[in-house]
C-alpha cells in the first residue's frame, strides 16, 4: 500500500475492490474522488 500512497505503484482493479470493501464504500466512489483530486492537482 506504501507504494501505491507514494505513486511508485499502480493499483489493479482487484486491488481497489478490496480496499473498497475494507473502507466499506464503493469502487466508483473511490475512483471518482481519485480522479476529482487529480484534476484539482492538475489546474492548479
Amino acid at each position: 500500500m506504501g507504494k501505491i500512497e507514494r505513486g511508485q505503484h499502480m493499483p489493479t482493479l482487484a486491488l481497489i475492490l478490496r480496499v473498497s470493501i475494507a473502507l466499506n464504500d464503493s469502487a466508483a466512489n473511490l475512483m471518482t474522488a481519485t480522479e476529482s483530486i487529480l484534476y484539482a492537482d492538475s489546474e492548479g
